[in-house]
């Protein structure tokens, strides 16, 4: 009679001829519910919770192992090892796959959410050995072919947090944008006395009030971080933390926003100040201008003694600034002690140098942005241009001033040519300087902030294997993080045809470079 608890679906029983002898034949049991004791009395032995451990196994699917082959031989005798039934090899555990198995339950005990958070450090360290196969190619795509990377979600929201601080600092030149502007605007008219009766704190209030601005978007900027490091602790408290992997990520996005919110606020208390005792000096003349340009002195020994001491500047930098301080210098000398044999002409011609060596600059950025040295993204490219006109205007409004030995002009049409050209040159210079602000965010955004790694170049020389600097980025000033790469010798002269100026772009002869990636003594030609 059958058990009612067992659904036998093939049967083959222990046939006995007429010798008496047995045969072995095997008999496939299946059934969804049945107790322990009925399948076998070696399993019947097994404690009851791994019983259920090894019904209900996590490496079963989900599914209970439904299905198990048993040879009998007649009776079963303890006593004989031979006449014991075999499970199957499904419902048999080795002792390491036991071990396993009792360390995942065990870690389903301690945190239910184990699992997932596995998971997600394993698609972030995915997501890393990507990021880096991507940056140590050998044959890097152009700029321009190079697909948006894929950021998973969590990352994404990881940057993301991190740079709700850096997000309110980027409409810093947007907020001085219209405050210089229009104080630029009603100083020339207050300079070519279209405006003669019109006060100076009227002119200074939108610049007073692009401060206040500014100083705001900071408050937000230190709430967000406030924010984001309670969050952060509380996160790394948590027993599923995987602040271990995420601290990869939010803590260079922290460092380029503290960075780049101090650099802003230096400079907007040192033009506040500058402001402040200007409105002073114009009003009551109670202080020398010496005094009045207190606060920008130490804006540009601060860049002359960083270049010179800490050498962090290319020397046109320091001589850009050196000439900054000449032009200070002279107008100081010319204003409180009004010496007239130094003509404003010697006054303006160091500020005249220092335009013309930035165009000239911004110039050899976009002419080798076009020939492919430099990788400029759009934004980047737009904010050039804008720094040209800004720059020209200014070269402009100077030459007119050392034309007219700073005379004030009577014609209505150059007083109108002043009052439009010396505001359009502050405009273009804060919108370009913007856009630079916001491709960096979207950048940090989409890229992270860690810094990549660029293997140098061995080129091999008469006295021996020279390190040369290959490609890899740049940090320019009012552009940013700038990617580089020299450009191929044997194109060289197709370039001269073009432009004479390419000849003071990096080249490399390819055949004659050896490159050493990582830390390994593998050297690949090229």
């Amino acid at each position: 009679m059958s058990d009612p608890n067992i659904n036998t679906t093939t049967s083959t029983s222990s046939c006995t001829d007429s010798l008496g002898s047995s045969k072995k034949n095997p008999t496939t049991i299946t059934g969804n519910s049945r107790h322990p004791s009925q399948l076998s009395p070696s399993f019947a032995d097994i404690p009851a919770m791994d019983q259920h451990h090894r019904l209900h196994s996590p490496y079963d699917d989900g599914e209970p192992d439904t299905s198990y082959e048993i040879f009998s031989d007649g009776e079963y005798n303890p006593n004989n090892s031979s006449s014991r039934p075999i499970r199957s090899l499904r419902s048999i555990r080795s002792a390491k796959s036991q071990q396993r198995e009792s360390s995942a339950r065990f870690s389903r005990t301690f945190s239910e959410g184990r699992n997932y958070y596995e998971r997600r450090g394993d698609r972030l360290h995915q997501y890393y050995n990507e990021r880096a196969n991507r940056i140590f190619s050998e044959s890097p795509q152009p700029a321009s072919n190079v697909p948006l990377m894929e950021v998973s979600a969590e990352i994404y929201a990881v940057r993301k947090s991190a740079l709700s601080v850096y997000e309110p600092l980027t409409y810093t030149w947007l907020i001085f944008s219209p405050g210089l502007t229009i104080t630029a605007a009603l100083a020339m008219a207050k300079w070519t006395e279209l405006l003669h009766s019109l006060p100076y704190w009227i002119i200074l209030s939108p610049c007073w009030l692009s401060h206040a601005c500014l100083l705001a978007s900071h408050m937000y900027a230190t709430k967000a971080l406030s924010t984001f490091i309670t969050q952060a602790n509380t996160n790394r408290q948590r027993s599923d933390s995987t602040d271990h992997i995420d601290r990869t990520e939010y803590l260079p996005l922290l460092q380029r926003s503290l960075k780049f919110g101090i650099k802003t606020g230096t400079i907007s208390l040192a033009m506040f100040l500058f402001e402040i005792l200007l409105f002073v000096r114009l009003s009551f003349g109670r202080m020398s201008f010496a005094l009045v340009f207190l606060p920008l002195w130490i804006i540009v020994l601060g860049g002359i003694l960083d270049g010179i001491i800490c050498k962090t500047q290319h020397f046109l930098r320091v001589f850009s600034w050196t000439l900054l301080f000449s032009f200070m210098v002279l107008l100081v000398i010319r204003l409180d002690h009004n010496v007239v044999a130094l003509t404003w002409k010697v006054v303006f011609a160091p500020l005249f140098i220092l335009l013309s060596i930035v165009t000239a600059a911004l110039m050899y950025i976009l002419q080798g942005h076009h020939v492919g040295y430099y990788k400029l993204t759009d934004s980047q490219y737009a904010a050039g241009l804008l720094y040209i006109f800004a720059t020209l205007s200014a070269m402009l409004l100077v030459v007119i001033f050392i034309v007219a030995d700073l005379m004030r002009p009577t014609v209505f049409r150059t007083i109108l040519f002043l009052e439009m050209l010396a505001p359009l040159g502050v405009a273009l210079f804060c919108l370009g300087a913007y856009a630079v602000s916001r491709d960096e965010f979207e950048r940090l955004l989409q890229y992270g902030g860690q810094a990549a790694v660029h293997p140098k170049r061995l080129v091999l020389g008469k006295s021996g294997w020279t390190v040369v600097e290959s490609e890899g980025v740049t940090w320019m000033p009012m552009f940013g993080e700038v990617q580089y790469e020299p450009l191929d010798i044997r194109l060289r002269s197709k370039f001269l045809e073009l432009c004479p100026c390419c000849a003071c772009y990096p080249y490399e002869d390819e055949e004659d470079v050896l490159i050493v990636g990582g830390m390994e003594s593998q050297r690949t030609f090229t």
